[in-house]
């Protein structure tokens, strides 16, 4: 029996949990937001941008390929993954990743911060603006966020040195609109939605297609209604439920997904679902 990528005719699995560019689809919306992203880094004058998105719905990848898109001869991008951290600790991260030769940093905040001031302005005098992409950023402590904002005085010849991008879940927006020094200083926002019925399967067929099938054509078109709704639109949970479906049609020795697989999978994490809730109650009862 052939092996899954050769069942399919793939070069490589389709729908991954990773943030692989390649993978990138390009909808309308996430066009925008990438558009929008890029405005904001080439325009230099905009301290703060903010993007924000429901759980799985593709803001990770977007900034990925924000920073991939950009020229490093014009800009320096530092990606913090996770940003639930004291101020002190983003701090030595970004100077690490700007200076990642150096063998030891400014002991004290007003030092470091002295310091990324300095990089920041070498930078600029080479023609290279900073931009400093902060992901998860809905778990930054407020005090955290209030202290980034010191960043966002660094200036040189009457414009910033670098540019902030929070990028997070929705709880973000209220964080940031609690602190009226960032909230002010934000120059662009963008929300990222789920997919339409439509892009859903657009999306589907731009992974098959970048995964090395021809056309893309393995879900029917009934079949990719029914994942539309049961993903609701949300990038992540397509890829869940593509991936077990491709599995266990090729399981089955199918020549496609149909609609009956795709009632299968979607029973089978119903059903691990329930168990799931079921443990956590016993859980929090014992």
């Amino acid at each position: 029996m052939a092996d899954l990528l050769q069942h399919w005719q793939l070069a490589t699995k389709p729908f991954e949990a990773t943030w692989d560019t390649r993978f990138y689809h390009r909808s309308p919306q996430h066009q925008e937001a990438l558009d929008r992203l890029l405005y904001l880094a080439n325009e230099r004058t905009m301290s703060v941008g903010l993007l924000t998105g429901d759980i799985g719905c593709g803001k990770t990848i977007t900034s990925a390929m924000l920073a991939e898109s950009l020229d490093p001869c014009s800009f320096v991008v530092v990606s913090c993954e996770n940003s639930g951290f004291s101020f002190d600790e983003l701090l030595q991260y970004i100077l690490r990743q700007l200076e990642p030769d150096a063998d030891h940093l400014p002991e004290s905040k007003f030092g470091r911060c002295e310091h990324l001031k300095a990089l920041c302005e070498s930078a600029a005098e080479r023609g290279r603006h900073v931009i400093i992409l902060l992901d998860e950023a809905q778990d930054i402590p407020e005090d955290t966020l209030r202290q980034l904002g010191w960043l966002t005085n660094f200036n040189g010849n009457g414009r910033p040195l670098l540019t902030l991008l929070l990028i997070g879940q929705p709880p973000l927006r209220r964080l940031v609109n609690s602190n009226q020094a960032i909230q002010q200083r934000i120059g662009l926002r963008f929300h990222l939605m789920p997919l339409s019925e439509a892009d859903t399967a657009a999306y589907v067929a731009h992974r098959l297609k970048a995964a090395g099938h021809a056309d893309g054509s393995l879900f029917d078109a009934d079949t990719l209604a029914h994942l539309h709704h049961l993903s609701r639109g949300i990038p992540r949970e397509i890829n869940r439920t593509a991936k077990l479906c491709l599995e266990h049609a090729w399981a089955s020795g199918a020549e496609k997904v149909s609609a009956q697989t795709l009632h299968d999978v979607a029973c089978d994490l119903y059903r691990q679902d329930q168990l799931l809730g079921m443990s956590t109650v016993i859980s929090c009862a014992t």
